[in-house]
């Protein structure tokens, strides 16, 4: 059995999904805690320009950031030359900075620590709109977009919100920036889900997108875990088949699952 299996909870199903959290439960720790932690560190500091990025206007919401999670967690701040660079030593989180200066119609991405990325790079996400963002994704309509601007719009200080999405990837490597997770197309299949958690930021205002990643093996689901993502995968269309890996992933999920009852 998995921590989260979005696809299983209709209050999820809709874009964006988003529902209350409780502040206590911003960030999450679990058995997988030691082995990320490591593997965080090691990318920190053997790819740092990859997993660490920021606009010099996003200074004080970094400096903020850290601030919010040395608290949180009560633990000692580590020794890096970036907020986020101590961010991302801290906890397994990865969070991207969001903020509208001025007359901006939507919040961009001011900055980063993003060490599980999954089928996405910074560098080409940084300081751009929302919007554009979300280019790829197939079903990101006008309409959505909207929603989504509301959403952060909405966002209160001390009234964090959360939602989680899934993938299948034919492996657990958890850096998986633009590009290089096809790279291992034959390898075993897993569920990844990450918890997204959306947090205000009250002195700078910007707006916290934490992504908690899990990932597990396929055969973890449980019976009514696997019908239910057989279901969810079965009818999908094309573009949305491409955009979660392809046919060939596609096809190898929904014959992994054939079997559960």
């Amino acid at each position: 059995m998995i921590a989260y299996a979005p696809w299983t909870d209709p209050r999820l199903a809709r874009k964006p999904g988003t529902l209350p959290l409780d502040p206590a439960r911003w960030l999450e720790t679990g058995a997988d805690t030691p082995g990320q932690m490591a593997r965080r560190r090691d990318l920190i500091e053997t790819q740092r320009s990859v997993v660490l990025a920021a606009l010099p206007r996003s200074a004080t919401a970094q400096e903020e950031l850290c601030k919010a999670v040395a608290d949180h967690t009560g633990g000692p701040v580590p020794d890096d030359p970036s907020p986020l660079g101590q961010v991302g030593r801290m906890v397994q989180e990865d969070f991207c900075l969001l903020e509208k200066h001025g007359d901006e119609g939507e919040y961009r991405l001011t900055g980063a620590i993003l060490c599980f990325p999954s089928r996405w790079s910074l560098a080409e996400k940084l300081g751009h709109p929302l919007t554009r963002i979300h280019g790829p994704v197939p079903d990101y309509s006008d309409d959505l977009a909207r929603r989504v601007n509301r959403l952060f719009d909405g966002v209160r200080a001390g009234h964090p919100l959360w939602r989680a999405n899934w993938t299948v990837h034919p492996t657990d490597e958890l850096h998986q920036p633009s590009g290089d997770w096809r790279q291992a197309e034959d390898g075993p299949l897993h569920i990844r889900v990450e918890r997204q958690t959306f947090l205000r930021l009250p002195r700078s205002g910007a707006v916290v997108f934490g992504i908690r990643t899990f990932i597990d093996p396929l055969e973890a689901l449980t019976d009514a875990q696997a019908v239910a993502l057989r279901e969810a995968i079965g009818p999908l269309g094309a573009d949305e088949i491409a955009y979660r890996g392809g046919e060939d992933l596609h096809r190898a999920t929904l014959a992994a699952l054939a079997g559960r009852a």
